[in-house]
């Protein structure tokens, strides 16, 4: 191959180098922001269920307990008061607690979803409070008013409530502490079940959680833009890394739940558009170790199983067995 041969494949080569560098890095940081900026677009995400009689009962309930909310958050009062944390890279988290009267140390933490906040917890956080628990309420990093430029898929922010739970502990060291965590937050919640948590912390229910960020943004490709994975997700990877920090495929609660020895309840419904209901059956899978169940609700959109009857009633059940009966 004589010299000027060589010297054309080499320039191909360099261009070749060159052109894929930018596409990866216009397409990598196009989905990068859509995905991880909040209100950036992905946020806007249109369901798939078809109206039904069950659906429409559920939309009624929401209703009910939207207005019920506002009833409860007006006559707090004291009750109901601010909280700050600086996270571990140094973001400022905020959030409320609400404690009961008297000294009960029984405490829930609630993680709200994507894209989601502290308002929505509420909506939880009604049914604690009177049920007897003191609660914590947050609004996850990225999400106003906490800090934070990129949303982490449950894999930073799993840090973010190690940090809240050492908080909490310091404040009440006999405190009994439930984790509860919705989509994004249940994935946050499932993640730190696998660290090493204070002792304070009891169990955790998991609703609606996707087992693998990446499997789900693939399938979000699919259904928004009607792409493949590859290359497009391959690209996100790289610019994620190199915008947010951290890598996609490092947001898998499968692996953390694998390793937590915590009691874990996994609530999903059947007719989650959003979150597949084989993830739920999957992640239960994967828990080998500790105490676990599965429920399971036949009808509801995604992170609607709150609006349902038995619910409640589910989690009472399933925390009776690993809260002290005399904390109530």
């Amino acid at each position: 191959m004589n010299r000027r041969k060589k010297r054309s494949i080499l320039y191909g080569l360099v261009i070749v180098l060159v052109l894929l560098g930018l596409s990866t890095f216009a397409v990598g940081s196009y989905f990068v922001n859509y995905a991880l900026v909040p209100q950036q677009g992905a946020e806007n995400r249109q369901e798939k269920l078809a109206p039904s009689p069950g659906q429409l009962a559920i939309d009624q309930a929401r209703a009910r307990e939207e207005r019920a909310r506002q009833d409860w958050l007006d006559h707090l009062g004291k009750r109901r008061q601010p909280v700050s944390i600086q996270s571990a890279d140094g973001l400022r988290l905020y959030g409320h607690q609400i404690k009961q009267e008297g000294a009960k140390h029984r405490w829930v933490i609630i993680v709200h979803g994507y894209q989601s906040s502290e308002d929505e917890s509420n909506l939880l956080a009604r049914h604690f409070d009177e049920a007897g628990y003191n609660v914590l309420t947050y609004n996850q990093r990225a999400h106003a008013p906490s800090q934070g430029d990129y949303i982490g898929m449950g894999y930073l922010e799993k840090d973010d409530l190690l940090a809240w739970t050492k908080w909490l502990a310091q404040e009440d060291p006999q405190a009994e502490i439930v984790y509860h965590g919705t989509s994004m937050g249940g994935a946050t919640v499932l993640m730190a079940s696998g660290l090493a948590l204070p002792k304070q912390v009891k169990a955790i229910i998991s609703d609606c959680a996707y087992s693998s960020t990446w499997e789900i943004f693939a399938s979000e490709l699919k259904w928004r833009f009607n792409l493949p994975a590859f290359p497009v997700l391959y690209m996100a990877e790289v610019m994620g890394r190199l915008q947010a920090g951290y890598d996609i495929r490092w947001a898998e609660p499968r692996d953390y739940v694998a390793k937590s020895h915590l009691p874990i309840l996994f609530i999903h419904t059947e007719t989650d558009d959003f979150v597949p209901v084989e993830m739920a059956r999957e992640l239960y899978a994967y828990k080998k170790q500790g105490p676990k169940a599965l429920y399971l609700l036949p009808e509801g959109g995604h992170a609607e199983a709150k609006f349902q009857p038995a619910y409640y009633q589910q989690l009472e059940d399933f925390l009776a067995d690993y809260l002290s009966p005399s904390m109530d």
